[in-house]
């Protein structure tokens, strides 16, 4: 029994980067909530102006927006250990169509044994994810699938990977330290 959570949006912004980022996974497993407002600039009658500027600025934080397009092809999420850096199993990743795609493989929103969106939502986001990357699909089992395609593409982005930029004021300093503001405990 797998477990996932599988969100897909219309992108309407424009994109300014075809660039792979590596994002904490405490803020990848937050940016869910934030979708709708990452995907459009225009701001929906749903939330208060307040609150769409508010999330504006936290995906700027997280420097997943720049200026007001975003800044990025694909995230995957990483937790830092006492042994490094350990890639999660989980994507956000922009499709030439314009599709925002979400997938997060230890949420447990969804179960592939009873799962509602397996057929029209999760195998062709994952054929279309694999397509485009040129990644080949080995499982016809979603779940297996799903973390053979991220395991995949981990391999690829490291085995491309020539440098890893961090800012040398940045070292020793704990994340919320870094992430200057009121909602860095937060991002």
């Amino acid at each position: 029994m797998y477990m996932c959570l599988l969100i897909i949006n219309n992108v309407t912004r424009p994109i300014i980067s075809n660039d792979i980022v590596l994002l904490r996974d405490n803020s990848f497993s937050k940016v869910k909530d934030y979708l709708r407002v990452l995907s459009s600039d225009k701001r929906d009658g749903e939330i208060s102006k307040s609150y769409f500027y508010f999330i504006v600025d936290r995906l700027r934080r997280m420097e997943l927006l720049i200026d007001n397009a975003i800044g990025f092809k694909a995230i995957l999420p990483f937790t830092v250990n006492n042994k490094g850096i350990s890639l999660k199993e989980g994507i956000m990743y922009i499709t030439n169509d314009k599709q925002l795609i979400y997938f997060n493989y230890y949420d447990a929103t969804y179960q592939c044994d009873r799962c509602s969106i397996t057929t029209f939502s999760c195998v062709p986001s994952l054929k279309k994810i694999a397509r485009e990357l040129d990644v080949k699909i080995r499982s016809d089992i979603p779940g297996i699938a799903w973390y053979e395609l991220l395991e995949d593409i981990q391999h690829y982005l490291l085995e491309a990977s020539i440098s890893l930029r961090v800012k040398i004021s940045e070292i020793g300093k704990s994340f919320e330290a870094i992430k200057v503001g009121e909602y860095a405990r937060d991002l």
